[in-house]
């Protein structure tokens, strides 16, 4: 388990690096989000740096993921009595969204059991660390012991992908918490910031979010706008239930770019139809 180290918080060495992320953040949510909201996020004791989530990040291995766990017949008996509980529901959203209930079953199952397991990491510290970790003269004092050399251009370049990327993310999750008013620390979801029972990250939450049941919010807690949102997901990207299983597997794929992953969840559809 990743766990934040005791000294980062009162560090004399971190402390530029965070406040120039800040004035960043400032710049780019200007007419957003207000300054004092930032401040608070910015100053408080519960944003911490984790350089170990890059570290994760770019040592991430998607194809040895054991996801044959999700085809075995304790979890497809849950699943097949979680469309029953939900046949109505899932019926509904089928015919509005064109995706077949089961393969939205398959997904929530994959993602997050079902949604017994949405994860443990606060999503701000998750993108915060990995917008941080692109300041290279920061990150490099925390990767020995691992498998990282910032020698490596392939790894430099993916460091500078994925800080990148999660300052992206990071603007993102602010501007969302600051809408809807939420404790920014209160929501947690993966290693990776994905949150929430269909497991987005915010820019997803912004795209393909949908609010099923018209409470003026979109809840990724909540099954039905959880399961929509899943549905909204795959016919944004094109999902057709006439298509082809190859067709639908390369949009599954957009869902999360892994092979096995996109197997899996047909594969679990197929036994969930029969």
């Amino acid at each position: 388990m990743i766990k934040p180290f005791k000294t980062y918080a009162d560090s004399t060495f971190l402390a530029p690096f965070i406040e120039n992320l800040k004035i960043k953040v400032k710049e780019d949510l200007k007419n957003k989000v207000p300054e004092e909201y930032i401040e608070s996020i910015f100053s408080s004791p519960q944003l911490t740096y984790l350089p170990d989530i890059m570290i994760k990040s770019l040592t991430w291995k998607e194809t040895e993921l054991p996801y044959s766990q999700f085809l075995e017949n304790e979890r497809i008996e849950r699943a097949k009595a979680f469309i029953e509980e939900n046949k109505t529901l899932l019926e509904d959203i089928e015919f509005v969204f064109g995706v077949e209930k089961e393969v939205i079953v398959a997904i929530f199952l994959v993602e997050t059991d079902l949604g017994k397991k949405t994860g443990k990491f606060p999503v701000i510290n998750v993108f915060y660390s990995l917008a941080l970790s692109g300041e290279k003269e920061l990150f490099e004092k925390f990767i020995n012991g691992s498998e990282i050399s910032l020698n490596d251009e392939n790894i430099k370049k993916r460091l500078e992908k994925r800080s990148n990327w999660g300052y992206k993310e990071l603007l993102y999750f602010i501007e969302i918490a600051y809408l809807n008013n939420w404790d920014p620390f209160s929501i947690k979801g993966s290693i990776f910031g994905a949150f929430g029972f269909p497991q987005f990250v915010p820019k997803s939450y912004l795209i393909y979010g949908y609010d099923w049941d018209k409470d003026g919010k979109i809840d990724l807690y909540s099954i039905p706008d959880a399961l929509a949102s899943i549905a909204n997901y795959l016919k944004k990207e094109g999902y057709k239930k006439e298509e082809s299983l190859e067709y639908k597997k390369k949009i599954i794929m957009k869902y999360n770019i892994s092979e096995p992953y996109a197997n899996t969840v047909l594969a679990i559809a197929e036994k969930l139809k029969n």
